[in-house]
């Protein structure tokens, strides 16, 4: 069975790795450790050190490194684990290559498998994105024709405005016809995506790394 690291604890580390730099208190702290198992398993690479070290000198506070890097080295073994490795994969996150040798191989088929959803999902987002884009304008046409439909029947109408009016009734149906049939094919891609997107995590399910 995979062993994942607990999903809380994984996205609190997560978010504190996405700041820039160490904050003052963080520094003065000098938990390298910590701070050393933080950056490993959120994947990043043991020279986020030097960033902190930049963040750190302003503080007057200098890293232990080898206090950091026995963090890291925890941090990355648990990071490199297959069942991280697929999370990572589903998320679309990027690896960075840390991973030791002996770990390399089965993290990166198992970061493949879960990035293997991660872009069938993100193609079924792109065309959700579509149809709601086509169907806001589909909107928009059917409101613009009761607009003319009105104005036609309006007694100050002229004949040359009614006329003018019509051809573009014309113009907004033949628009109307197209994105319908656009829509149509659009949700039928989604459904072929989106059952082999459940066939994918059925196969999946039944593997372990």
């Amino acid at each position: 069975m995979r062993q994942i690291v607990p999903a809380a604890a994984l996205a609190a580390l997560l978010a504190l790795s996405g700041c820039a730099s160490l904050s003052e208190s963080q520094c003065l702290a000098s938990d390298w450790k910590t701070i050393g198992y933080r950056d490993g398993l959120s994947g990043a690479q043991s020279s986020q050190l030097l960033r902190h070290q930049n963040a750190c000198m302003k503080h007057g506070v200098s890293p232990d490194r080898e206090t950091y890097l026995a963090g890291w080295n925890e941090g990355v073994y648990q990071y490199c684990d297959s069942g991280n490795a697929f999370n990572v994969g589903e998320r679309g996150a990027a690896y960075n290559n840390v991973c030791p040798e002996e770990m390399r191989e089965s993290f990166y088929a198992a970061y493949q498998e879960g990035r293997r959803l991660y872009l069938t999902q993100s193609e079924i987002n792109s065309l959700n994105r579509a149809i709601a884009q086509k169907e806001m304008r589909l909107t928009e046409i059917k409101d613009e024709m009761a607009d003319i439909t009105g104005y036609m029947i309006d007694a100050e109408s002229t004949p040359g405005e009614r006329a003018e009016m019509m051809l573009t009734t014309k113009d907004l149906a033949e628009e109307q016809g197209k994105l319908d049939n656009e829509v149509q094919a659009l949700q039928m891609d989604v459904a072929v995506k989106t059952e082999r997107l459940e066939n994918l995590r059925h196969s999946l399910a039944l593997n372990t790394f």
